[in-house]
C-alpha cells in the first residue's frame, strides 16, 4: 500500500540518485534546475519556498516517490516535481502515488481542482495523468532544452 509522508531533508539524496541525465532533470524539472548531476542541498533549496509541502511515497517501508503540493489563491492546488525511482518504473506505483496524493489533497486542503503539467515528449506520465481523470486546460507553456522546443501542457483533476 503507498502512503504519503512529508518531504525530509535527508530524502534529497534518494531523489537526486532518481534522475540519470540532463533530458530526464528536463523532463521533470523544466527549467527549476540547470545543471546535472543535481545536487541534494539544491534539490532541498527548492522547499526554502514554505509554499510547497512535499511528499514521499512508500510501499512498505521502500522510498518509490516524490511529489510537492501547492495551494494557489484560485482555490487550485498544484502537484509538482513528481518522480518515481525507475527502479520501479512501469509497476503502477506513479499511479498509486497520485491516487494517494488526490485523497490527501481533498481531505487536507480541499481545493475545487488539481493541476500539473506534463510534456509532450513525457507520454509516460502525460499517458498517467491522463487515465487518473486529469485533462488538459489548454495552458501550454514552451520551453527550449537542447535547441528543441518542447510544449509543457496543463492538466487538471476537477474534484
Amino acid at each position: 500500500m503507498i502512503t504519503l509522508r512529508p518531504y525530509d531533508r535527508t530524502d534529497a539524496e534518494s531523489v537526486t540518485r532518481w534522475i540519470k541525465d540532463s533530458s530526464a532533470l528536463f523532463l521533470w524539472a523544466a527549467d527549476r534546475f540547470r545543471e546535472h548531476p543535481l545536487s541534494a542541498d539544491t534539490f532541498d533549496g527548492i522547499y526554502t519556498d514554505k509554499s510547497l509541502n512535499g511528499f514521499i511515497a512508500e510501499d512498505d517501508g521502500l522510498v518509490m516517490g516524490h511529489l510537492f503540493m501547492q495551494p494557489h489563491p484560485d482555490g487550485r492546488l498544484k502537484f509538482g516535481l513528481i518522480i518515481v525511482d525507475p527502479d520501479v518504473r512501469g509497476k503502477g506505483y506513479g499511479k498509486k502515488m497520485l491516487l494517494s496524493a488526490l485523497e490527501y489533497a481533498k481531505k487536507r486542503y480541499s481545493p475545487r481542482s488539481v493541476f500539473l503539467c506534463a510534456f509532450d515528449t513525457n507520454q509516460a506520465a502525460y499517458n498517467c495523468y491522463k487515465s487518473l481523470g486529469f485533462a488538459e486546460t489548454g495552458v501550454v507553456i514552451n520551453h527550449t532544452f537542447e535547441g528543441k522546443t518542447h510544449f509543457y501542457r496543463e492538466m487538471e483533476y476537477a474534484l
